[in-house]
């Protein structure tokens, strides 16, 4: 809806057993490629990446999304760890200064896992895990809206952290929502609007959906 498409490299099966209908499974190294460069409206004071994962293994880490700025700064990490067997979120403003790196929540394989990603530049971040707060970052700079080097979903720019397993209901947002808007998200999926809790319509900034 947003006039964003990405291009799929390697294999990503659409499969029937998502959890809210279908799901994209990516087979290790495969990718969706957002093509960073040409996103001119990049989140700045306010993000929110959400998704239904669903690992094969913590062997390894899992990118979920990533993007990198031209001068080959890292700036959006949320990630499923392996090695650490938690979550992380982490945002980096221009001249790649970190805003916050939240490591929290307990990682697990083989099972559904709603991730999200929030953050406000006067309010801070969240990291929830189905739903529930497991860590919080501070508030502070925009997030530097240079994607020069790209913009991934399933695997690093860097080709390494590749998400082997199934993804559903990806959406990202250009602005922090709110713990009822994530459950409401969580539940029902990345609507054409979501409402907030004062009846404002907020649409959706990009969603990779496979119903």
């Amino acid at each position: 809806g947003s006039g964003v498409n990405g291009t799929v490299h390697g294999q990503i099966d659409i499969v029937h057993d998502g959890k809210i209908g279908k799901a994209a499974r990516f087979a290790a190294g495969s990718y969706i490629d957002l093509d960073g460069p040409s996103w001119a409206d990049t989140p700045r004071d306010g993000m929110s990446v959400l998704a239904w994962v669903h690992v094969d293994s913590l062997a390894g880490d899992h990118a979920i999304f990533n993007a990198r700025a031209a001068d080959d700064t890292w700036l959006i990490h949320p990630e499923i760890r392996g090695g650490d067997g938690n979550f992380r979120w982490l945002l980096r403003s221009e001249g790649g200064n970190t805003i916050f790196d939240v490591r929290a929540g307990s990682a697990a394989d083989s099972e559904w896992i709603h991730y999200a990603g929030v953050y406000d530049s006067g309010d801070g971040a969240v990291l929830y895990i189905n739903g529930v707060e497991e860590g919080v970052g501070p508030a502070g700079a925009d997030v530097a809206g240079d994607w020069g080097k790209g913009a991934r979903v399933g695997y690093n720019i860097d080709n390494a952290r590749p998400f082997t397993g199934m993804m559903d209901d990806l959406n990202l947002w250009k602005r922090g929502l709110t713990q009822e808007e994530v459950e409401i998200i969580m539940e029902f999926g990345p609507l054409p609007q979501a409402v907030d809790p004062n009846g404002k319509a907020a649409t959706t900034w990009a969603s990779v959906k496979s119903r």
